[in-house]
């Protein structure tokens, strides 16, 4: 499959040469592709899903994720078998006879509600959007340009028409309130957000209460691509709901919040809790790396001792690094602990790390 657009081109039996001339142009290529369906795909693809009534502006974007990195990630920790994506309309996916397609395979859904049945259906509880509003829990409700980026379980795979499967396949849902929304949330993703809402333009903030927060993008810090077997992905943007968790436990709410996430090998070869734990959810807080930067040093080795006041607290040391230790909470879901948390302090900055030991130290080292 990694021949993908090439096998495109045979659907239209035009000349090889010409059609690198729409590709390049941008604009022929982008209005006509997803109003044709791609050949059936194997197991573990990525299927780039655009409505056939989107906007252009969507579907010329859409092509833009050609060679991202994060689904080169995903093919490096065996998420994906490719890391190229197949373009399909998201129509294709729809009629039940595709459910074995839209299950089995990897979905990048590009697009706005109102123009895209397949989204619509597939939107979830996390973030609600509308024609020019966007509402989620720790954000609060907006109007205006709003990108989002969401990922989680694919919904096909995990419903009640399959009992059981050697492996998990994700969902990635790249929408907003408005095409030049979708737009910015495509560069978000290109630049690694996994969850998300950023702002194309000036928002309102509809109502008020004490766990708003306005969206913003702002990089992380950047951390090694590589830690052994274990690959740096991309990241979340916490909500407020997390900054206020600081805030509670010493006084001083972070200025900046962000949670790095890395795939182990072959991380989605079952379909555990522990496989969801490690995945790319918003909540999926294992194997990952929350930097919580303080507006000093005072403020963030303030909160790090509070640690010490905390049930489970390990005051630990790993090779003349201190650091504070938990064993990653259960509750009506996770009936096992699936690892621990460290929380260092380095400056201004906070740093908790649910990666493995061996991997935890690589990391301390660099930073």
């Amino acid at each position: 499959m990694k021949k993908c657009f090439l096998e495109f081109v045979s659907l239209f039996a035009v000349p090889f040469t010409a059609l690198l001339m729409v590709l390049f142009s941008g604009i022929l290529f982008s209005e006509t592709l997803f109003f044709e369906t791609a050949a059936m795909a194997q197991e573990r693809q990525i299927l780039l899903t655009v409505s056939r009534n989107a906007d252009p502006a969507i579907k010329k974007v859409a092509l833009s994720l050609k060679d991202c990195s994060v689904f080169v990630t995903l093919e490096l920790s065996g998420v994906t078998s490719d890391s190229q994506f197949i373009p399909t309309a998201s129509e294709r996916l729809l009629p039940d006879s595709e459910f074995k397609l839209a299950a089995y395979n990897n979905l990048v859904i590009v697009g706005l509600p109102e123009q895209d049945e397949l989204l619509k259906k597939c939107l979830g509880h996390q973030i609600a959007l509308r024609s020019g509003e966007v509402e989620s829990l720790g954000y609060g409700k907006w109007k205006g340009d709003f990108g989002t980026v969401e990922c989680d379980r694919n919904p096909f795979l995990y419903s009640h028409k399959v009992k059981d499967n050697p492996y998990s396949t994700l969902i990635i849902k790249i929408s907003g309130t408005s095409v030049a929304g979708v737009v910015k949330a495509v560069d978000a993703f290109r630049a690694g957000m996994l969850n998300g809402i950023v702002p194309a333009g000036q928002g309102e903030l509809v109502e008020t209460t004490i766990l708003d927060r306005q969206p913003e993008f702002i990089v992380p810090p950047s951390l090694p691509d590589r830690l052994g077997e274990f690959y740096r992905v991309g990241w979340t943007q916490p909500n407020e709901m997390e900054y206020r968790a600081y805030l509670d436990l010493a006084g001083f709410e972070p200025k900046q919040l962000w949670r790095i996430k890395y795939l182990s090998k072959n991380v989605f070869d079952d379909v555990s809790g522990e496989g969801w734990n490690n995945g790319l959810h918003r909540l999926a807080y294992g194997n990952a790396v929350t930097i919580a930067e303080f507006n000093s040093e005072q403020e963030a080795k303030e909160t790090w001792n509070s640690f010490n006041k905390s049930n489970g607290a390990v005051l630990e040391t790993i090779e003349n690094f201190q650091c504070y230790r938990f064993a990653q909470p259960t509750d009506e879901a996770f009936d096992k602990s699936y690892g621990d948390v460290r929380y260092f302090v380095s400056g201004k900055k906070l740093i908790a790390v649910s990666l493995p030991k061996t991997q935890t130290l690589l990391l301390i080292k660099e930073l």
